[in-house]
Protein backbone atom coordinates (compact mmCIF):
# COMPACT_ATOMS: atom_id res chain seq x y z
CA UNK A 1 0.00 0.00 0.00
CA UNK A 2 1.34 3.44 -0.90
CA UNK A 3 2.40 5.60 2.02
CA UNK A 4 0.42 8.56 0.73
CA UNK A 5 -2.80 6.50 0.86
CA UNK A 6 -2.20 5.74 4.52
CA UNK A 7 -1.35 9.35 5.20
CA UNK A 8 -4.59 10.34 3.46
CA UNK A 9 -6.61 7.87 5.52
CA UNK A 10 -4.96 8.95 8.75
CA UNK A 11 -5.44 12.60 7.88
CA UNK A 12 -9.13 12.07 7.15
CA UNK A 13 -9.65 10.17 10.41
CA UNK A 14 -7.93 12.95 12.30
CA UNK A 15 -9.99 15.55 10.44
CA UNK A 16 -13.22 13.72 11.32
CA UNK A 17 -12.22 13.43 14.96
CA UNK A 18 -11.10 17.04 15.18
CA UNK A 19 -14.25 18.15 13.38
CA UNK A 20 -16.48 16.23 15.79
CA UNK A 21 -14.64 17.58 18.81
CA UNK A 22 -14.62 21.01 17.21
CA UNK A 23 -18.38 20.95 16.70
CA UNK A 24 -18.82 19.78 20.26
CA UNK A 25 -16.66 22.48 21.76
CA UNK A 26 -17.68 25.30 19.45
CA UNK A 27 -21.27 24.67 20.47
CA UNK A 28 -20.44 24.58 24.19
CA UNK A 29 -20.75 28.38 24.49
CA UNK A 30 -24.12 28.12 22.75
CA UNK A 31 -25.58 25.27 24.80
CA UNK A 32 -24.22 26.48 28.13
CA UNK A 33 -25.97 29.79 27.53
CA UNK A 34 -29.19 28.37 26.10
CA UNK A 35 -29.48 25.65 28.75
CA UNK A 36 -29.32 26.01 32.48
CA UNK A 37 -26.77 23.90 34.37
CA UNK A 38 -29.72 21.69 35.39
CA UNK A 39 -30.90 21.20 31.78
CA UNK A 40 -27.32 20.49 30.73
CA UNK A 41 -27.13 17.84 33.43
CA UNK A 42 -30.36 16.19 32.25
CA UNK A 43 -29.05 15.99 28.67
CA UNK A 44 -25.82 14.31 29.79
CA UNK A 45 -27.76 11.85 31.98
CA UNK A 46 -29.96 10.97 28.99
CA UNK A 47 -26.86 10.43 26.85
CA UNK A 48 -25.40 8.19 29.55
CA UNK A 49 -28.46 5.92 29.49
CA UNK A 50 -28.50 5.89 25.69
CA UNK A 51 -24.87 4.71 25.73
CA UNK A 52 -25.70 1.89 28.17
CA UNK A 53 -28.66 0.82 26.02
CA UNK A 54 -26.39 0.81 22.95
CA UNK A 55 -24.16 -1.76 24.64
CA UNK A 56 -27.11 -3.93 25.71
CA UNK A 57 -29.15 -3.81 22.48
CA UNK A 58 -26.14 -4.11 20.19
CA UNK A 59 -24.83 -7.05 22.25
CA UNK A 60 -21.33 -5.95 21.20
CA UNK A 61 -21.71 -7.79 17.88
CA UNK A 62 -19.17 -5.38 16.40
CA UNK A 63 -16.60 -7.56 18.19
CA UNK A 64 -17.46 -10.41 15.81
CA UNK A 65 -17.07 -8.09 12.81
CA UNK A 66 -13.65 -7.12 14.13
CA UNK A 67 -12.43 -10.63 14.95
CA UNK A 68 -13.80 -12.28 11.80
CA UNK A 69 -11.08 -10.49 9.81
CA UNK A 70 -8.31 -12.22 11.73
CA UNK A 71 -6.35 -14.86 9.87
CA UNK A 72 -6.91 -17.38 12.68
CA UNK A 73 -10.68 -16.92 12.76
CA UNK A 74 -12.52 -20.22 12.25
CA UNK A 75 -15.64 -18.54 10.89
CA UNK A 76 -15.55 -17.30 7.31
CA UNK A 77 -18.68 -15.62 5.97
CA UNK A 78 -19.42 -13.36 3.02
CA UNK A 79 -19.29 -9.74 4.25
CA UNK A 80 -22.78 -8.68 3.12
CA UNK A 81 -24.30 -11.80 4.63
CA UNK A 82 -22.41 -11.07 7.86
CA UNK A 83 -23.80 -7.54 8.09
CA UNK A 84 -27.32 -8.69 7.25
CA UNK A 85 -27.11 -11.33 9.98
CA UNK A 86 -25.88 -8.82 12.55
CA UNK A 87 -28.54 -6.23 11.68
CA UNK A 88 -31.40 -8.73 11.55
CA UNK A 89 -30.47 -10.26 14.88
CA UNK A 90 -30.08 -6.82 16.51
CA UNK A 91 -33.48 -5.64 15.26
CA UNK A 92 -35.19 -8.80 16.56
CA UNK A 93 -33.56 -8.43 19.97
CA UNK A 94 -34.53 -4.74 20.09
CA UNK A 95 -38.17 -5.50 19.22
CA UNK A 96 -38.33 -8.08 22.02
CA UNK A 97 -36.72 -5.76 24.56
CA UNK A 98 -38.88 -2.77 23.64
CA UNK A 99 -42.03 -4.88 24.08
CA UNK A 100 -40.89 -5.86 27.57
CA UNK A 101 -40.13 -2.23 28.48
CA UNK A 102 -43.53 -1.06 27.22
CA UNK A 103 -45.32 -3.75 29.24
CA UNK A 104 -43.32 -2.86 32.37
CA UNK A 105 -44.16 0.83 31.95
CA UNK A 106 -47.88 -0.03 31.69
CA UNK A 107 -47.83 -2.32 34.73
CA UNK A 108 -45.53 -0.15 36.83
CA UNK A 109 -46.03 3.53 35.89
CA UNK A 110 -42.95 5.74 36.21
CA UNK A 111 -42.62 9.50 36.57
CA UNK A 112 -40.46 9.80 33.47
CA UNK A 113 -42.22 10.61 30.20
CA UNK A 114 -42.61 7.38 28.18
CA UNK A 115 -41.76 9.28 24.98
CA UNK A 116 -38.37 10.12 26.52
CA UNK A 117 -37.83 6.46 27.42
CA UNK A 118 -38.76 5.41 23.88
CA UNK A 119 -36.39 7.95 22.31
CA UNK A 120 -33.56 6.83 24.58
CA UNK A 121 -34.16 3.18 23.67
CA UNK A 122 -34.37 3.82 19.94
CA UNK A 123 -31.30 6.04 19.99
CA UNK A 124 -29.47 3.13 21.64
CA UNK A 125 -30.67 0.81 18.86
CA UNK A 126 -29.71 3.09 15.97
CA UNK A 127 -26.35 3.91 17.54
CA UNK A 128 -25.63 0.19 17.86
CA UNK A 129 -26.42 -0.38 14.17
CA UNK A 130 -24.30 2.59 13.10
CA UNK A 131 -21.42 1.31 15.25
CA UNK A 132 -21.62 -2.14 13.66
CA UNK A 133 -21.51 -0.59 10.20
CA UNK A 134 -18.55 1.68 11.01
CA UNK A 135 -16.64 -1.34 12.38
CA UNK A 136 -17.29 -3.11 9.08
CA UNK A 137 -15.98 -0.04 7.23
CA UNK A 138 -12.92 0.11 9.47
CA UNK A 139 -11.98 -3.54 8.97
CA UNK A 140 -12.65 -3.27 5.21
CA UNK A 141 -10.51 -0.10 5.05
CA UNK A 142 -13.42 1.91 3.64
CA UNK A 143 -12.19 5.06 5.29
CA UNK A 144 -14.17 7.63 3.27
CA UNK A 145 -17.56 6.15 4.21
CA UNK A 146 -16.47 5.79 7.83
CA UNK A 147 -15.37 9.42 8.01
CA UNK A 148 -18.72 10.45 6.52
CA UNK A 149 -20.60 8.60 9.26
CA UNK A 150 -18.31 10.07 11.91
CA UNK A 151 -18.96 13.66 10.84
CA UNK A 152 -22.52 13.95 9.53
CA UNK A 153 -24.64 12.97 12.59
CA UNK A 154 -22.88 15.32 15.01
CA UNK A 155 -22.83 18.22 12.58
CA UNK A 156 -26.53 18.07 11.77
CA UNK A 157 -27.54 17.33 15.38
CA UNK A 158 -25.65 20.40 16.59
CA UNK A 159 -27.34 22.66 14.04
CA UNK A 160 -30.81 21.26 14.71
CA UNK A 161 -30.32 21.45 18.48
CA UNK A 162 -29.94 25.21 18.46
CA UNK A 163 -33.16 25.63 16.50
CA UNK A 164 -35.17 23.23 18.64
CA UNK A 165 -33.92 24.76 21.91
CA UNK A 166 -35.05 28.20 20.72
CA UNK A 167 -38.46 26.77 19.81
CA UNK A 168 -38.98 25.16 23.22
CA UNK A 169 -40.62 27.51 25.70
CA UNK A 170 -40.26 25.01 28.54
CA UNK A 171 -38.11 21.92 29.07
CA UNK A 172 -35.45 23.27 26.72
CA UNK A 173 -33.32 20.17 27.27
CA UNK A 174 -35.82 18.34 25.03
CA UNK A 175 -34.60 20.40 22.08
CA UNK A 176 -31.14 18.89 22.39
CA UNK A 177 -32.46 15.37 23.04
CA UNK A 178 -34.86 15.41 20.09
CA UNK A 179 -32.06 16.52 17.77
CA UNK A 180 -29.71 13.76 18.95
CA UNK A 181 -32.41 11.14 18.62
CA UNK A 182 -33.57 12.38 15.22
CA UNK A 183 -30.13 12.32 13.60
CA UNK A 184 -29.27 8.87 14.93
CA UNK A 185 -32.64 7.59 13.74
CA UNK A 186 -32.21 8.98 10.21
CA UNK A 187 -28.61 7.75 9.81
CA UNK A 188 -29.53 4.40 11.36
CA UNK A 189 -32.39 3.88 8.89
CA UNK A 190 -30.12 4.81 5.97
CA UNK A 191 -27.52 2.30 7.14
CA UNK A 192 -30.21 -0.39 7.43
CA UNK A 193 -31.27 0.32 3.85
CA UNK A 194 -27.67 0.03 2.63
CA UNK A 195 -27.14 -3.28 4.41
CA UNK A 196 -30.40 -4.92 3.34
CA UNK A 197 -30.07 -3.67 -0.24
CA UNK A 198 -27.00 -5.94 -0.57
CA UNK A 199 -28.41 -8.93 1.31
CA UNK A 200 -31.95 -9.66 2.42
CA UNK A 201 -32.66 -9.94 6.17
CA UNK A 202 -31.33 -13.28 7.36
CA UNK A 203 -29.60 -15.03 10.25
CA UNK A 204 -26.64 -17.32 9.75
CA UNK A 205 -26.88 -19.54 12.83
CA UNK A 206 -23.26 -20.69 12.71
CA UNK A 207 -21.98 -17.14 12.60
CA UNK A 208 -24.35 -15.90 15.33
CA UNK A 209 -23.40 -18.80 17.58
CA UNK A 210 -19.70 -17.98 17.18
CA UNK A 211 -20.02 -14.20 17.48
CA UNK A 212 -22.24 -14.44 20.57
CA UNK A 213 -19.61 -16.62 22.22
CA UNK A 214 -17.04 -13.84 21.94
CA UNK A 215 -19.38 -10.84 22.18
CA UNK A 216 -21.81 -11.78 24.96
CA UNK A 217 -19.21 -11.28 27.70
CA UNK A 218 -18.64 -7.84 26.24
CA UNK A 219 -22.24 -6.78 26.89
CA UNK A 220 -21.44 -6.52 30.57
CA UNK A 221 -18.11 -4.97 29.59
CA UNK A 222 -19.91 -2.29 27.58
CA UNK A 223 -22.39 -1.64 30.36
CA UNK A 224 -19.64 -1.60 32.99
CA UNK A 225 -17.53 0.70 30.83
CA UNK A 226 -20.42 3.13 30.52
CA UNK A 227 -21.05 2.88 34.26
CA UNK A 228 -17.38 3.62 34.83
CA UNK A 229 -17.64 6.64 32.52
CA UNK A 230 -21.13 7.81 33.44
CA UNK A 231 -21.94 6.65 37.00
CA UNK A 232 -20.33 9.71 38.51
CA UNK A 233 -22.68 12.02 36.60
CA UNK A 234 -25.77 9.98 37.42
CA UNK A 235 -24.80 9.72 41.09
CA UNK A 236 -24.04 13.44 41.31
CA UNK A 237 -27.59 14.07 40.03
CA UNK A 238 -29.06 11.70 42.62
CA UNK A 239 -26.82 12.47 45.60
CA UNK A 240 -26.32 16.21 44.97
CA UNK A 241 -28.19 18.03 42.15
CA UNK A 242 -28.35 18.27 38.35
CA UNK A 243 -26.65 21.67 38.44
CA UNK A 244 -23.45 20.06 39.74
CA UNK A 245 -23.90 17.36 37.11
CA UNK A 246 -23.99 20.00 34.39
CA UNK A 247 -20.72 21.58 35.59
CA UNK A 248 -18.99 18.21 36.00
CA UNK A 249 -20.22 16.99 32.60
CA UNK A 250 -18.89 20.07 30.85
CA UNK A 251 -15.45 19.72 32.47
CA UNK A 252 -15.38 15.99 31.69
CA UNK A 253 -16.22 16.61 28.03
CA UNK A 254 -13.66 19.40 27.83
CA UNK A 255 -11.00 17.12 29.33
CA UNK A 256 -11.46 14.68 26.45
CA UNK A 257 -10.23 17.13 23.80
CA UNK A 258 -6.87 15.42 23.51
CA UNK A 259 -8.45 12.03 22.79
CA UNK A 260 -9.29 13.37 19.32
CA UNK A 261 -5.88 12.01 18.30
CA UNK A 262 -6.69 8.54 19.65
CA UNK A 263 -10.06 8.49 17.94
CA UNK A 264 -8.52 9.61 14.69
CA UNK A 265 -5.74 7.00 14.65
CA UNK A 266 -7.75 4.10 16.08
CA UNK A 267 -9.34 3.39 12.71
CA UNK A 268 -5.95 2.48 11.24
CA UNK A 269 -4.27 1.30 14.45
CA UNK A 270 -6.59 -1.67 15.13
CA UNK A 271 -6.33 -3.34 11.68
CA UNK A 272 -2.59 -2.65 11.58
CA UNK A 273 -2.09 -4.01 15.11
CA UNK A 274 -4.08 -7.17 14.26
CA UNK A 275 -2.01 -7.73 11.14
CA UNK A 276 1.32 -7.29 12.94
CA UNK A 277 0.24 -9.63 15.72
CA UNK A 278 -0.68 -12.24 13.10
CA UNK A 279 2.84 -11.88 11.71
CA UNK A 280 4.43 -11.97 15.22
CA UNK A 281 6.18 -8.68 14.50
CA UNK A 282 6.12 -7.54 18.11
CA UNK A 283 9.18 -5.32 17.83
CA UNK A 284 7.47 -3.21 15.18
CA UNK A 285 4.35 -2.94 17.34
CA UNK A 286 6.43 -1.73 20.29
CA UNK A 287 8.30 0.82 18.19
CA UNK A 288 5.16 2.41 16.76
CA UNK A 289 3.24 2.20 20.03
CA UNK A 290 5.98 4.21 21.74
CA UNK A 291 5.46 7.06 19.27
CA UNK A 292 1.70 6.73 19.70
CA UNK A 293 1.98 6.98 23.50
CA UNK A 294 4.34 9.96 23.34
CA UNK A 295 2.00 11.80 20.96
CA UNK A 296 -0.87 11.41 23.42
CA UNK A 297 1.37 12.45 26.32
CA UNK A 298 2.31 15.73 24.68
CA UNK A 299 -1.32 16.50 23.82
CA UNK A 300 -2.52 15.78 27.37
CA UNK A 301 0.30 17.75 29.00
CA UNK A 302 -0.30 20.80 26.82
CA UNK A 303 -4.04 20.66 27.45
CA UNK A 304 -3.61 20.62 31.23
CA UNK A 305 -1.41 23.72 31.19
CA UNK A 306 -3.62 25.95 29.00
CA UNK A 307 -7.05 24.60 29.92
CA UNK A 308 -8.36 27.32 32.30
CA UNK A 309 -8.39 30.08 29.70
CA UNK A 310 -9.87 27.86 26.98
CA UNK A 311 -12.68 26.79 29.28
CA UNK A 312 -13.43 30.41 30.20
CA UNK A 313 -13.86 31.19 26.51
CA UNK A 314 -16.21 28.24 26.03
CA UNK A 315 -18.50 28.57 29.03
CA UNK A 316 -20.07 31.33 31.16
CA UNK A 317 -18.85 32.02 34.73
CA UNK A 318 -21.37 29.58 36.25
CA UNK A 319 -19.15 26.72 35.04
CA UNK A 320 -15.75 28.16 35.98
CA UNK A 321 -15.70 26.68 39.47
CA UNK A 322 -15.11 23.31 37.82
CA UNK A 323 -11.71 24.33 36.41
CA UNK A 324 -9.94 22.61 39.32
CA UNK A 325 -11.32 19.27 38.07
CA UNK A 326 -9.47 19.44 34.76
CA UNK A 327 -6.13 17.73 35.68
CA UNK A 328 -7.59 14.55 37.25
CA UNK A 329 -10.10 14.18 34.40
CA UNK A 330 -7.48 14.76 31.69
CA UNK A 331 -5.25 12.17 33.35
CA UNK A 332 -8.25 9.81 33.51
CA UNK A 333 -8.57 10.02 29.76
CA UNK A 334 -4.85 9.38 29.35
CA UNK A 335 -5.22 6.25 31.49
CA UNK A 336 -8.16 5.15 29.33
CA UNK A 337 -5.95 5.45 26.28
CA UNK A 338 -3.15 3.54 28.02
CA UNK A 339 -5.22 0.55 29.13
CA UNK A 340 -7.01 0.38 25.77
CA UNK A 341 -3.65 -0.53 24.24
CA UNK A 342 -3.63 -3.66 26.43
CA UNK A 343 -7.33 -4.34 25.82
CA UNK A 344 -6.43 -4.66 22.13
CA UNK A 345 -4.11 -7.52 23.08
CA UNK A 346 -6.93 -9.22 24.98
CA UNK A 347 -9.22 -8.77 21.98
CA UNK A 348 -6.64 -10.31 19.70
CA UNK A 349 -6.52 -13.49 21.79
CA UNK A 350 -10.35 -13.50 22.08
CA UNK A 351 -10.22 -13.24 25.87
CA UNK A 352 -13.35 -11.14 26.05
CA UNK A 353 -14.48 -12.70 29.34
CA UNK A 354 -11.43 -11.32 31.11
CA UNK A 355 -11.98 -7.89 29.54
CA UNK A 356 -15.45 -7.92 31.08
CA UNK A 357 -14.31 -9.14 34.49
CA UNK A 358 -11.67 -6.42 34.79
CA UNK A 359 -14.08 -3.67 33.75
CA UNK A 360 -16.80 -4.86 36.13
CA UNK A 361 -14.36 -4.74 39.04
CA UNK A 362 -13.39 -1.15 38.22
CA UNK A 363 -17.02 -0.08 37.64
CA UNK A 364 -18.21 -1.67 40.89
CA UNK A 365 -15.42 0.04 42.80
CA UNK A 366 -16.38 3.35 41.20
CA UNK A 367 -19.99 3.06 42.39
CA UNK A 368 -18.89 2.22 45.95
CA UNK A 369 -16.41 5.08 46.14
CA UNK A 370 -18.86 7.54 44.59
CA UNK A 371 -21.50 6.50 47.11
CA UNK A 372 -19.06 7.11 49.96
CA UNK A 373 -17.54 10.42 48.88
CA UNK A 374 -19.93 12.30 46.56
CA UNK A 375 -22.47 13.13 49.32
CA UNK A 376 -19.67 14.77 51.32
CA UNK A 377 -17.39 16.28 48.67
CA UNK A 378 -19.63 16.59 45.60
CA UNK A 379 -18.24 16.50 42.07
CA UNK A 380 -14.67 17.00 43.34
CA UNK A 381 -14.81 13.47 44.79
CA UNK A 382 -16.22 12.10 41.53
CA UNK A 383 -13.21 13.35 39.57
CA UNK A 384 -10.70 11.59 41.81
CA UNK A 385 -12.69 8.37 42.28
CA UNK A 386 -12.99 8.15 38.50
CA UNK A 387 -9.22 8.56 38.09
CA UNK A 388 -8.50 5.96 40.78
CA UNK A 389 -10.84 3.40 39.19
CA UNK A 390 -9.34 3.90 35.73
CA UNK A 391 -5.91 3.28 37.25
CA UNK A 392 -7.24 0.05 38.77
CA UNK A 393 -8.59 -0.91 35.35
CA UNK A 394 -5.19 -0.16 33.80
CA UNK A 395 -3.43 -2.41 36.33
CA UNK A 396 -5.86 -5.30 35.76
CA UNK A 397 -5.79 -5.14 31.96
CA UNK A 398 -2.03 -4.69 31.87
CA UNK A 399 -1.39 -7.65 34.15
CA UNK A 400 -3.56 -10.00 32.10
CA UNK A 401 -2.40 -8.75 28.68
CA UNK A 402 1.23 -9.16 29.70
CA UNK A 403 0.42 -12.71 30.78
CA UNK A 404 -1.04 -13.41 27.32
CA UNK A 405 1.99 -11.96 25.53
CA UNK A 406 4.87 -10.42 27.45
CA UNK A 407 6.68 -9.38 24.25
CA UNK A 408 4.36 -6.53 23.31
CA UNK A 409 3.75 -3.14 24.91
CA UNK A 410 6.38 -3.11 27.68
CA UNK A 411 5.42 -1.10 30.76
CA UNK A 412 8.63 0.93 30.61
CA UNK A 413 7.05 2.89 27.74
CA UNK A 414 4.87 4.71 30.28
CA UNK A 415 7.61 5.93 32.65
CA UNK A 416 8.40 9.17 30.78
CA UNK A 417 4.71 9.94 30.01
CA UNK A 418 3.81 9.61 33.71
CA UNK A 419 6.56 12.06 34.63
CA UNK A 420 5.36 14.59 32.02
CA UNK A 421 1.69 14.41 33.01
CA UNK A 422 2.43 14.52 36.75
CA UNK A 423 4.74 17.54 36.36
CA UNK A 424 2.14 19.44 34.30
CA UNK A 425 -0.49 18.77 36.98
CA UNK A 426 1.72 20.13 39.75
CA UNK A 427 2.50 23.23 37.68
CA UNK A 428 -1.21 23.68 36.92
CA UNK A 429 -2.17 23.98 40.57
CA UNK A 430 0.86 26.07 41.56
CA UNK A 431 0.45 28.59 38.73
CA UNK A 432 -3.31 28.37 38.18
CA UNK A 433 -3.61 32.17 38.47
CA UNK A 434 -0.40 32.91 36.52
CA UNK A 435 -1.70 32.86 32.96
CA UNK A 436 1.34 34.21 31.08
CA UNK A 437 3.77 31.79 32.71
CA UNK A 438 1.63 28.72 31.99
CA UNK A 439 1.12 29.63 28.34
CA UNK A 440 4.80 30.49 27.86
CA UNK A 441 5.75 27.18 29.47
CA UNK A 442 3.34 25.34 27.14
CA UNK A 443 4.81 26.96 24.04
CA UNK A 444 8.35 26.07 25.12
CA UNK A 445 7.32 22.51 26.01
CA UNK A 446 5.48 21.84 22.75
CA UNK A 447 8.28 23.34 20.66
CA UNK A 448 10.89 21.25 22.48
CA UNK A 449 8.90 18.06 22.01
CA UNK A 450 8.34 18.76 18.30
CA UNK A 451 12.06 19.29 17.77
CA UNK A 452 12.97 16.20 19.78
CA UNK A 453 10.42 13.91 18.14
CA UNK A 454 9.93 15.39 14.67
CA UNK A 455 11.52 12.50 12.81
CA UNK A 456 9.81 9.74 14.80
CA UNK A 457 6.40 11.41 14.78
CA UNK A 458 6.68 12.09 11.08
CA UNK A 459 7.09 8.36 10.53
CA UNK A 460 4.13 7.31 12.68
CA UNK A 461 1.44 7.25 9.97
CA UNK A 462 3.68 5.77 7.26
CA UNK A 463 4.68 3.05 9.73
CA UNK A 464 1.07 1.94 9.78
CA UNK A 465 0.93 1.63 5.99
CA UNK A 466 2.46 -1.81 5.52
CA UNK A 467 0.12 -3.95 3.42
CA UNK A 468 -2.87 -1.69 4.10
CA UNK A 469 -5.58 -2.10 1.48
CA UNK A 470 -7.77 0.98 1.53
CA UNK A 471 -9.42 0.19 -1.80
CA UNK A 472 -10.91 -3.14 -2.79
Amino acid sequence: MKKQSTAKAGSLYLFASIFNRGIGFLTIPVFTRLLSTSDYGIVTTYSAWAAILTAIIGMQLNCGIRLSRGTDCRIKIEKHKELSTVFTFTLLIAAFMFTLIAICCLLFPVNTNFALIAMCFLEGLFTALITDYTYYQMMEYKYIGRVFLMVLPNLLAAVLSVGFIYIMTAEKYMGRIISLFGMHAIIGLVVCFLVFSHAKPQIDRTYIKWTLKVSLPLILHGVALNILAQADRTMISVLRDTSETGIYSLIYSFSMIATVITTGLEGIWIPWFTQKMNESRYGEVNCVSKDYIHLMTYAMTGLILISPEILKLLAPPAYWEGIVLIPPLVISNFVIFAYTMYVNVEYYYEKTLFITENTIIAAGLNIVLNGLFIPKFGYMAAAYTTLFCYIVSFVLHTKYARKLNHEVLPLCQYVTPIIHVTASTVLFYIFIETVVFRWLLTVIYVAAMILAERKRMGALLPALSTKFRFFR
